[in-house]
């Protein structure tokens, strides 16, 4: 069933290989249970500890799940498990490449997600993002957790108005990173800490909002793509000035 090791990757390496592929190629199914311990051994005649370290690391992937007393099985996957894996990801990536890669991201997403936005609101919708950009009027210039915070749940709503599983799966861990992404951009008190730039976010929040309350998914298609713009200019001035 299985190809046995060879010498191009550590044997751990190539057993977690071996196991993924099976599962990718549906030899083991959503909630089926994969051989033993022993008979993994057996199968690519290496270590216990091996396959130990193999099972380890799928697990900690979300590929497999591990049942004491009862042994290892496929990860019934959902979006929920999918989202947490790519949570980890971007929880520990510090490279300035993919933080700027996210929002490249969010440049080609979110504006059809304004759009979508703008098609399916409803008033009670409209009302949130209201009461959002109030709060963000009068949150404190140094209060940049509660800025972030809010930030966060305007596009989050627009998320939720698009009403999509799949753009949740991808776009909830991007929205997980905007504290650290924000803690990076005000690392300095010249970096984005300052009236004028909390202004121009609130002006395009504010022509993100009115496209919608327009029902003009164009404009708000263009009024996100230049919110995003205008994210991923302040952070390539923040890389230039480290």
């Amino acid at each position: 069933m299985f190809t046995p090791v060879g010498p191009r990757k550590t044997l751990t390496q190539q057993v977690e290989f071996e196991l993924t592929e099976a599962i990718r190629a549906g030899k083991y199914l959503p909630g089926n249970k994969i051989p033993t311990e022993s008979d993994l051994c057996d199968m690519f005649n290496v270590s216990r500890t091996a396959v130990r370290e193999a099972v380890k690391k799928m697990s900690a992937k979300g590929i497999v799940e591990v049942k004491r007393g009862s042994g290892v099985y496929v990860s019934e996957m959902s979006i929920k498990n999918a989202s947490e894996i790519l949570n980890i990801f971007f929880e520990l990536s510090t490279d300035e490449d993919v933080i700027l890669q996210t929002i490249n991201a969010r440049l080609i997403i979110e504006p059809a997600i304004a759009a979508q936005a703008a098609k399916y609101r409803n008033d009670l919708d409209v009302e949130l993002l209201r009461n959002n950009m109030t709060a963000m009027r009068n949150c404190d210039l140094n209060d940049k957790k509660r800025e972030t915070e809010l930030d966060n749940d305007f596009h989050r709503t627009l998320l939720s108005i698009a009403n999509n599983q799949v753009l949740d799966l991808l776009l909830s861990p991007i929205f997980n990173l905007m504290p650290k992404f924000k803690r990076i951009v005000y690392a300095k008190p010249t970096d984005g800490n300052t009236l004028k730039d909390k202004e121009i976010m609130l002006e395009h929040h504010e022509n993100i909002l009115q496209a919608i309350i327009g029902q003009n998914s164009e404009k708000a298609s263009e009024a996100m793509r230049d919110h995003i713009i205008e994210t991923q200019t302040n952070y390539s001035k923040t890389i230039q000035k480290k």
